[in-house]
């Protein structure tokens, strides 16, 4: 597993393969069988590596909101740390112990303040989908060499725009200039939040 996310962190997650892997180990692909039975439980594994560190609080009464609020602010974290996670979430129907865990404590938390069991799985599923949207944009931005190149790509974008025809573009092209950051992320999420209000059944 360490070698797999070797692979995936150096060279994406397309180029983690039995072959690919077994190269890096130095063995036969058919020893890698012998441990695994194919890429998609490989795939699942090294999804519940990552999300094994997953550095997150969870202890009872912390409350659905700050409950939520920590699971997308560590979930941001572990994702812009290791890419693949953000693409496997995106694309797969990933499930482990790890993953279990951590929604049973979501859940308990959101139904201690007295939403209901279908009010507290649509605000998981909300928060989840937010959280990984965002990263999934964040990640080609993210970076020193990334956010230079984005600012320069806004740049030369307006240039080409008459500043007559689109004062407020023009006006606002520094910001829009700027990486996505945690502020601005955590401002979308109390957003998000706010928007859920209060439980209707405490």
């Amino acid at each position: 597993m360490d070698a797999a996310m070797e692979i995936t962190q150096q060279e994406g997650l397309e180029a983690l393969s039995m072959p690919r892997l077994a190269r890096r180990l130095g063995c036969g692909v058919m020893t890698i069988y012998g441990h695994v039975d194919g890429r998609d439980q490989l795939l699942n594994l090294l999804c519940s590596r990552i999300l094994g560190g997953l550095e997150l609080e969870r202890t009872a009464g912390t409350g659905g909101r700050e409950a939520l609020t920590r699971f997308a602010l560590a979930l941001r974290e572990r994702m812009l740390r290791f890419p693949a996670l953000a693409h496997l979430l995106a694309q797969r129907k990933l499930w482990s112990p790890e993953v279990a865990g951590l929604v049973e404590w979501l859940l308990a938390e959101l139904t201690a303040d007295g939403r209901t069991l279908e009010e507290a799985v649509a605000a998981y599923r909300l928060v989840l989908a937010h959280t990984l949207g965002s990263v999934l944009y964040e990640i080609p931005r993210t970076g020193a060499e990334q956010e230079a190149e984005y600012a320069a790509w806004w740049r030369h974008t307006l240039a080409d725009l008459p500043a007559t025809a689109y004062p407020l573009l023009h006006a606002a092209g520094e910001r829009l200039g700027e990486a996505p950051a945690t502020g601005q992320f955590r401002a979308g999420i109390e957003a998000l939040l706010d928007g859920l209000g209060s439980p209707r059944h405490s």
